[in-house]
C-alpha cells in the first residue's frame, strides 16, 4: 500500500489478481465495483470495533477507530488515533494473552487471543481481539487491522460453567470418599452389634466403630425416671474431671444451669435429650467441650476447621427408648448422609438391644423394675380415715373379685368393726380381718377401681410392693421387657392423676433351681423342725384319717406331744413363707 492511499479503502475486503515473484496469486472476489464510501461506511457502522494501527511508524500508533470501538471502550476515535492500543490494558492484563500479540505483530502474521481490557470508567472487560496483518506491494507489513468483541457475558458464563463443574466434582469425590467411610461405620457397627453377647460388650464395640470414624462418640442409657442419659462408655473424647466439670462416663447429661433462658443455644447434652424426646437426629454447633462434661485435645488445623459438632442419635425400637449415642465431628455441621447414617445406625444398635434383653428375659436373667407413686387412689383415702399405713403382704385368688391381703401399721384402737365401717365410706370393700387384736391386724380386701390391676395385666407385670399412707401408694412393679416396662411405665403416667416416677433399673434375676429353694428352706429350719417336718411327712400324719398320731411322732422324737407340734408349727410357717413369697 503505498504511504498516501487512503488506509480505510486498503483495509477493506478489496480483490485484485497480482504477480507476485513471477507467479499469479488469487486473491478474494473482485470488488472494484463496489463504492469507496460504501466500504467506509461498512467500517465505521460495523458492529464489532475496527481499528487499523499503522505498522511503519515507532510504537504502531492508530490510525483509525470506528464508532463500535468507542461504544465497547468508552475511548473515541479522537483519544485513540495517535496511541498504540495498548492505552486498553491495566493491572488486570495477564501477560500471556499480550505477548502472544507481540509474537504475532514480529512474525507478521494473525492471531485471535481474549485479554482482559479497561474501559474509559475503569471497569474491567473481556476483550476478544483478532489482529489480520496489511501488506504493502513489496510484501512487507503495512498495516495491522485490529478487530475488538466484549465477550464479557460469554467469559463470565463459561467460568460459572467451569467453577460449577469443579464444584460439583469436588463434591462428587468428597462423597465417594464419605460414602466410602460411612460404608465402613455401618460394617463395623453391624458387626459390633451381631457379635456382642452382653449389653456392656455391644456398647463397648459400638462406640469404638464410631470414634474410628469421627473424632469421638458416648452411648449412654436412658433412666425415664430422671428423664436423662447417663453415658456408659466413651471413645475418643477422655474424661477430663476439674472441679466444676462432672466425669462424662457415669454423670447424667442434663441442662447447664448456665444455659437457662438460652433453648437456640444447645450444648452437646441438650442435643442428645432433644434427639432422645423427638426420636430423630439432632445435630448442633458445641464449641467448648473441655468445659462441659468432655475434653478433646485441641488439633492444629486453621479455624474453619476448629469448630465441633455433635449429633445426638437416640436408640429406639417400638415404644422402648434404650439411650442414644453422642458423636462428634470437627465440622459446621453434619452432611446429609452423615444424617442418614447415623439413623440407620441407631436403628441397628436398638435392634441389638432389644435382641440381648430379649433373650436375657427368656433365660430370666434380667427384669426391670421401677418405682411410681399415686397420689389419688382409694387404697389411700383407707389409710388416711385409719390413720396408719397398709403393706401389701400377699394376693388371694379364690373370688369371684380378686383380693389382696394387707398389714395395717401405726394405727390405734383398731378392730374388725371399725375396719369395716370406715372402709364402707371407701370404694374398697372388706372381706374379712385377721388378727385384729395384734399391733398389725391383717385385712382381706378388694378395690373397686381396678385401673392398676388391668394395667399390670396388660403389661404382664407383677406387683412386687405396695405401701400406703396418707399421702400417696407406693408402689413397686417387675416386668421382663424393656418395651413393656417403659410403655408400663407411659401408661401408668398417662391414667393416674397426680402419678409420679420414682425409680427405674434393670436388675439381674436368676432362675432358682429346686435343689436351690430346698436348700434355701433347710437352712432356716432348726434341726428339730425339719425332723418333726420329715417325719410328720414319712408317717403319713399329714393324711386323712392320720396314719399315725402326734403322740406316737413326738415319742419317736423323745419330745412330749406339745413340743412336737411346737415345732411341726414353726416348720410349716416357714415352708408356707418360702412358697408364698416368691
Amino acid at each position: 500500500m503505498a504511504r498516501g492511499e487512503d488506509p480505510a479503502v486498503r483495509a477493506g475486503p478489496v480483490t485484485t489478481r497480482e504477480k507476485r515473484d513471477g507467479a499469479e496469486t488469487a486473491g478474494s472476489a473482485s470488488a472494484d465495483g463496489v463504492d469507496e464510501s460504501l466500504k467506509t461506511r461498512t467500517m465505521d457502522e460495523a458492529p464489532v470495533g475496527i481499528t487499523i494501527a499503522d505498522a511503519t511508524k515507532p510504537d504502531m500508533p492508530l490510525i483509525y477507530a470506528n464508532a463500535a470501538f468507542e461504544r465497547i471502550t468508552g475511548y473515541p476515535a479522537a483519544y485513540a488515533v495517535g496511541r498504540n492500543c495498548r492505552f486498553l490494558q491495566g493491572e488486570a492484563t495477564r501477560e500471556k494473552p499480550v505477548r502472544k500479540m507481540r509474537t504475532a505483530i514480529e512474525e507478521g502474521t494473525a492471531t485471535t487471543v481474549e485479554v482482559r481490557n479497561y474501559r474509559r470508567s475503569g471497569e474491567v472487560f473481556w476483550n476478544e481481539v483478532t489482529l489480520a496483518p496489511l501488506q504493502d506491494e513489496s510484501g512487507g507489513v503495512a498495516y495491522y487491522v485490529g478487530f475488538q468483541q466484549d465477550v464479557t457475558r460469554r467469559k463470565r458464563a463459561e467460568r460459572a460453567a467451569s467453577e460449577r463443574a469443579s464444584r460439583i466434582e469436588r463434591e462428587r469425590i468428597a462423597q465417594e470418599r464419605l460414602l466410602d467411610r460411612l460404608d465402613g461405620v455401618v460394617a463395623d457397627v453391624t458387626e459390633a452389634v451381631t457379635s456382642a453377647s452382653s449389653r456392656p460388650a455391644l456398647e463397648r464395640g459400638v462406640v469404638r466403630s464410631i470414634a474410628d470414624t469421627f473424632v469421638g462418640a458416648w452411648i449412654g442409657r436412658y433412666d425415664p425416671a430422671a428423664e436423662t442419659v447417663v453415658p456408659q462408655v466413651a471413645e475418643g473424647v477422655p474424661t477430663r474431671p476439674g472441679e466444676d466439670r462432672q466425669p462424662l462416663v457415669g454423670a447424667a447429661i442434663e441442662r447447664d444451669p448456665a444455659d437457662e433462658g438460652k433453648p437456640d443455644e444447645p450444648g452437646d447434652g441438650q442435643t442428645v435429650e432433644r434427639g432422645v424426646g423427638m426420636r430423630a437426629v439432632e445435630t448442633a454447633v458445641t464449641e467448648a467441650l473441655e468445659d462441659r462434661y468432655v475434653h478433646i485435645e485441641p488439633i492444629e488445623s486453621d479455624a474453619s476447621t476448629a469448630s465441633t459438632a455433635v449429633a445426638g442419635v437416640p436408640l429406639h425400637r417400638g415404644e422402648a427408648t434404650y439411650g442414644a449415642i453422642a458423636v462428634y465431628v470437627r465440622n459446621a455441621e453434619f452432611h446429609s448422609h452423615e444424617r442418614a447414617v447415623l439413623t440407620a445406625l441407631g436403628r441397628t444398635v436398638a435392634v441389638g438391644i432389644n435382641a440381648i434383653e430379649s433373650q436375657r428375659t427368656l433365660q430370666g436373667e434380667e427384669i426391670v423394675e421401677f418405682r411410681f407413686t399415686l397420689g389419688a387412689h382409694p387404697l389411700v383415702e383407707l389409710a388416711a380415715a385409719l390413720g396408719g399405713r397398709l403393706q401389701f403382704v400377699g394376693s388371694v385368688g379364690d373370688r369371684q373379685e380378686p383380693s389382696f391381703l394387707f398389714e395395717v401399721r401405726d394405727a390405734a384402737d383398731l378392730d374388725a368393726d371399725v375396719i369395716g365401717e370406715t372402709a364402707d365410706t371407701t370404694d374398697v370393700t372388706v372381706h374379712g380381718v385377721f388378727a385384729d387384736e395384734t399391733a398389725a391386724p391383717v385385712i382381706e380386701l378388694s378395690i373397686g377401681d381396678g385401673s392398676l390391676r388391668d394395667l399390670l395385666r396388660d403389661h404382664s407385670g407383677e406387683l412386687r410392693e405396695w405401701q400406703i399412707d396418707a399421702e400417696a401408694a407406693h408402689v413397686t412393679v417387675e416386668v421382663r421387657r424393656e418395651a413393656l416396662a417403659q410403655s408400663l411405665a407411659d401408661a401408668a403416667m398417662n391414667r393416674f392423676e397426680n402419678a409420679e416416677l420414682a425409680g427405674y433399673r434393670r436388675c439381674e434375676r436368676r432362675n432358682e433351681t429346686r435343689r436351690e429353694f430346698v436348700a434355701e428352706l433347710e437352712s432356716k429350719l432348726t434341726e428339730r423342725q425339719l425332723a418333726a417336718l420329715n417325719r410328720a411327712h414319712t408317717a403319713g400324719y399329714f393324711e386323712w384319717p392320720h396314719e399315725t398320731d402326734g403322740e406316737e411322732i413326738a415319742e419317736s422324737m423323745g419330745v412330749c406331744r406339745s413340743t412336737f407340734h411346737q415345732h411341726l408349727r414353726a416348720a410349716q410357717r416357714k415352708l408356707a413363707a418360702a412358697v408364698l413369697d416368691r
